[in-house]
């Protein structure tokens, strides 16, 4: 069974994004840690950048290259 990501994970995971927002790509190790800080796997965390990086280029709120 799959479990929604909570306000408390997703809260973690939108700071580093607020932090970075120059280069929104997570290095293996810091994506390794935030997967273990907010108990979600790293393919989930992989994934939740991903699709917030694609909403924020959509609504043109962040513009980088990538990589």
């Amino acid at each position: 069974r799959r479990k929604n990501a909570t306000r408390e994970t997703t809260s973690t995971l939108k700071t580093w994004l607020y932090e970075h927002r120059k280069n929104p790509y997570t290095p293996p190790g810091e994506k390794i840690m935030l997967a273990i800080i907010t108990k979600m796997t790293l393919t989930q965390v992989s994934t939740w950048f991903a699709n917030a990086r694609r909403r924020l280029k959509k609504e043109n709120k962040m513009t980088w290259s990538p990589k």
